[in-house]
């Protein structure tokens, strides 16, 4: 049986599909259970290749991204990575999965399973992560199928076990359709367009956590010049791989050496996924001594309170404009920016 299953996936791998007229395709289940012993060089290219064998085997993305959950050993998840209204999900051993939706957050009645959790410990271990009590807390990325997640860890001696927390990005919104939302009003939009994509100037896009911090600037980075070089430092990977995009993605936690190595690759932009430790801010500020034009998000409650983080590590504030996003809760939680400071 094993060897007809091998036969299937080499047919896969060769002619991209098994028609239901073939005789392999009775034998998808076991062709399925190959693939899920299939790897490659990384994690990323591993998930890849596994969720692209699964659609041409079952010609719909939906089972294809079920079989790879599967896989992964986190087929419990499908349901809740397959509702759009779910934003984050929560694991902690011993506890019910805590979800929070655009409607609000919510507690399901499902269990977190222990060996869930210690999937995504052995997925940051694969990543290159170090599991000790010196590094207990950090996030990293992963693209699943149609999907990208942002698994952020918290590990003891900070918490009591292993905790999990899912960010699931489902798409990148343009400009415009943040705009049609109400997420940005029309005049704020084109403040931003004329100061950062068309002006140069640098960006801080503030809010609280969830807000939609990354998701504004995803919007931004669509807008400008894709010929322009840009340079992400962000360890969660959050930004896409755009082919006709002139980019460079650098997943290293000592920011302030990738800023200065950049000095000699000729960029033109500079992108940090979130200003959170004192080496972030270093970065922002060491790229905007260098004349790069410098985008980052950060955790902040008004724009004061903004420009007062910007100033205590001593980043400039000329040439900046900075976004303030608010996060309220009502029947639906709403996300809009609130303020936009231009200097």
């Amino acid at each position: 049986m094993q060897g007809v299953a091998l036969s299937g996936l080499v047919r896969l791998i060769e002619l991209g599909r098994i028609d239901e007229a073939d005789p392999l395709h009775e034998h998808r289940d076991e062709i399925a259970k190959i693939i899920a012993r299939t790897y490659s060089r990384d994690v990323e290219s591993t998930i890849k290749l596994r969720y692209e064998l699964y659609r041409r085997l079952f010609g719909n993305s939906s089972k294809a991204f079920f079989h790879l959950l599967e896989s992964l050993g986190m087929a419990e998840l499908y349901a809740f990575l397959i509702n759009k209204n779910v934003e984050d999900i929560i694991l902690i051993p011993g506890k019910y999965v805590y979800i929070n939706t655009k409607n609000g957050k919510v507690i399901t009645r499902m269990l977190v399973p222990p060996r869930l959790v210690e999937r995504f410990l052995q997925l940051a271990k694969a990543k290159g992560h170090r599991l000790l009590t010196s590094n207990p807390s950090f996030r990293y990325g992963l693209r699943l199928g149609p999907l990208r997640i942002r698994v952020s860890v918290d590990l003891p001696p900070i918490v009591s076990a292993p905790h999990i927390y899912v960010r699931v990005h489902r798409s990148v919104i343009s400009l415009d359709e943040l705009i049609a939302e109400g997420f940005i009003d029309a005049d704020k939009a084109t403040t931003l367009r004329r100061e950062v994509i068309e002006g140069g100037k640098d960006l801080v896009v503030a809010g609280p956590p969830g807000s939609g911090k990354t998701t504004l600037l995803q919007a931004v980075d669509l807008e400008i010049p894709p010929q322009f070089l840009r340079v992400y430092i962000d360890e969660a990977d959050e930004f896409l791989d755009i082919p006709s995009f002139n980019q460079i993605k650098i997943n290293n936690t000592n920011k302030l050496r990738e800023i200065f190595s950049s000095m000699n690759r000729n960029i033109d932009i500079f992108i940090i996924g979130e200003l959170q430790y004192p080496e972030h801010f270093q970065a922002y500020a060491a790229a905007k001594g260098i004349g790069l034009q410098s985008l980052a998000t950060v955790h902040a409650s008004s724009i004061d309170r903004a420009l007062e983080r910007l100033r205590q590590f001593g980043i400039a504030l000329e040439n900046i404009v900075v976004i303030q996003i608010e996060k309220i809760y009502k029947d639906k939680i709403i996300r809009k920016v609130k303020d936009i400071y231009v200097r």
